[in-house]
């Protein structure tokens, strides 16, 4: 069996810096409030070029210097119509920027990607409420160099070879639906679909905790293209 890449595992940052009336940003319309009709948003940084990420709406700084592979805590904004971007946090310079209505309420990723069409960023429905005594996970792959993968969760030293994915195939750009699974000592392996001899990344031991809710996501390597890069995110 050949193995291209032992996976990292990356796990979003607690820690969120949010704008007040300071002087770095535009001031724009964004109140953050409690949640107002449930309305959150945060960004995985699935950018492969070496600098961390700053998230503004509205002109407000967010999160600042989200690293490669993690993700921001979950801002409470208000429901409406809001302007999102990001930034490098070394250069300054604004990498993605657009428009989304988020007045119905919900939870949301917003993923910058190498290869992506249209804004450069995926921007996915999230569902990060805990399932008692499970853990839910979803996979989301921006990797463009790997192409459609799947996901497998075994025992740490099981055969890959009898086993069932538990994300049979993930194309590039897309995000899975939930599944549930018990918690556990699980070993995770990326695939190429319907190949499992060939594995494209290994998390050998990873602990995933009743009530979680977890991302798997999948990019290309820091710098870009291969080897391919698993990374773990903690949503919950």
């Amino acid at each position: 069996m050949r193995t291209r890449f032992v996976a990292t595992i990356a796990v979003a940052t607690l820690a969120a810096v949010v704008a007040s009336c300071g002087e770095a940003n535009p001031t724009g319309g964004l109140l953050f409030t409690g949640s107002v009709n449930g309305a959150s948003v945060r960004l995985i940084n699935a950018l492969t070029a070496d600098q961390g990420l700053d998230f503004l709406v509205d002109g407000r700084m967010a999160a600042s210097n989200t690293q490669f592979g993690s993700a921001s805590p979950y801002i409470a904004v208000s429901a409406d119509t809001l302007r999102l971007q990001a930034e490098g946090s070394i250069s300054g310079t604004t990498l993605v920027d657009f428009t989304r209505d988020l007045s119905g309420g919900g939870s949301f990723s917003m993923v910058p990607a190498p290869g992506l069409n249209q804004f450069g960023a995926l921007f996915i429905a999230d569902d990060p409420s805990p399932v008692a005594a499970q853990v839910k996970l979803r996979g989301i792959n921006v990797s463009a160099a790997t192409g459609p993968v799947a996901i497998y969760l075994t025992g740490p030293n099981d055969d890959i070879s009898s086993a069932t994915p538990v994300i049979p195939a993930l194309v590039f750009a897309t995000a899975s639906a939930y599944v549930t699974v018990p918690p556990g000592n699980y070993r995770i392996r990326l695939t190429p679909v319907s190949n499992p001899s060939e594995v494209l990344a290994d998390v050998p031991s990873v602990i995933l905790g009743a009530r979680t809710v977890q991302t798997l996501l999948v990019t290309d390597a820091p710098g870009g293209g291969l080897p391919t890069t698993l990374s773990i995110i903690l949503d919950n």
